[in-house]
């Protein structure tokens, strides 16, 4: 039980560190963006699921495996962002397919824990509700004169959380 509720926070942290950073500047349409995420969430973690509950990896190289790829999609976030594209520009497929890299391995790990493909329904929407929370907070945030010009920094921030909390 104790394992469940622990992906289910670290789904949660990932869906605020996602949502945050597609609203930190928004470019697109926010139903359309947070659509085609919710999609390739699903898909990608599906998919590392069915994958992880046919292969066998070690877990602490697998938890360090998530925690570099959490790195270096902060440090590849941070490089590519424009104030006035933000951190995904219109034509930024690149930047969905680190995205679906990170969401594979997630689902992966979940896959090797050996929790049933039922489950995704349970992560999508917690995954969910943490893009929606971190829309409302970054727009909090742009709305407090004190924080605006720190609203950037966010996303990278839960990125690097995420990635030492997995070493944890």
């Amino acid at each position: 039980m104790i394992e469940v509720i622990v992906f289910t926070f670290f789904i949660l942290l990932t869906g605020v560190a996602v949502g945050s950073l597609l609203t930190a500047k928004l470019v697109f349409s926010w139903q359309m963006i947070f659509t085609v995420t919710g999609l390739i969430f699903f898909f990608f973690v599906w998919i590392g699921m069915l994958l992880g509950g046919w292969l066998w990896f070690p877990d602490p190289l697998l938890k360090g495996l998530i925690s570099f790829v959490s790195v270096i999609l902060a440090v590849f976030f941070f490089r590519t962002y424009h104030p006035s594209f933000g951190y995904i520009p219109t034509r930024g497929l690149l930047h969905w397919g680190v995205l679906a890299v990170f969401f594979f391995f997630l689902g992966f790990e979940i896959g090797i824990a050996g929790f049933s493909k039922w489950f995704i329904v349970l992560f999508t929407v917690v995954f969910a509700v943490g893009v929606v929370s971190s829309a409302w907070l970054v727009w909090r945030l742009k709305n407090l004169m004190e924080f605006r010009f720190l609203v950037q920094y966010v996303p990278i921030l839960l990125f690097v959380f995420i990635a030492v909390l997995k070493l944890v």
